[in-house]
């Protein structure tokens, strides 16, 4: 019932912590949260997303999410469930893949280690991490100042307006191609 209003449900667990549910859910009277994301910036000039996208995320609720609604705004997604399918996934890909868009906890290869071997080999694809954890510590030991995150759960507006501000901020050095 949930999928079928356009919302999403968001689980978060630790061993000896518990679990938090959030059930997420667009208003009543407005289209789907995801078909409603601002396709202006302030100026009112319209925005459409045509870059390639690859997301890597091993939770299929959010994985499933997150496609959509890059879908919905004129991007072309690739998909990955952990960091190893990624590579593989970036290796048969010729084409430029303009931005990763890692989870940072993930089986086989974390976000981490996922963009230092990525950026390595697309030293122009930008990075956006983004996490349910909570932990100060587990957040943060694999990201260096200044690098794009977005916690999760995020809302399908947020989530779009993050990765356009990253896909068009300018690098200015190697280090901050990830940000």
């Amino acid at each position: 019932m949930v999928k079928q209003n356009g919302g999403y449900i968001w689980v978060y667990s630790e061993v000896g912590h518990g679990s938090v549910f959030k059930v997420y859910l667009p208003p009543a009277d407005s289209p789907s949260a995801a078909h409603s994301v601002t396709r202006e910036d302030a100026a009112g000039r319209k925005k459409f997303g045509w870059e390639t996208v690859l997301l890597v995320e091993d939770e299929d609720a959010v994985r499933v999410l997150a496609r959509e609604v890059l879908r919905r705004n004129g991007y072309v997604v690739l998909e990955a469930r952990h960091g190893i399918d990624a590579l593989r996934i970036a290796e048969r890909h010729p084409d430029d893949i303009h931005l990763m868009i890692t989870d940072l906890v993930m089986p086989h290869m974390g976000g981490g280690e996922l963009a230092k071997r990525l950026s390595a080999a697309r030293p122009g694809m930008k990075v956006l991490f983004m996490s349910g954890y909570t932990d100060h510590e587990v957040m943060h030991r694999d990201l260096t100042p200044g690098v794009a995150f977005v916690q999760k759960p995020f809302t399908p507006e947020v989530f779009a307006r993050k990765v356009r501000h990253v896909l068009d901020m300018q690098p200015t050095s190697s280090a901050d191609r990830r940000a």
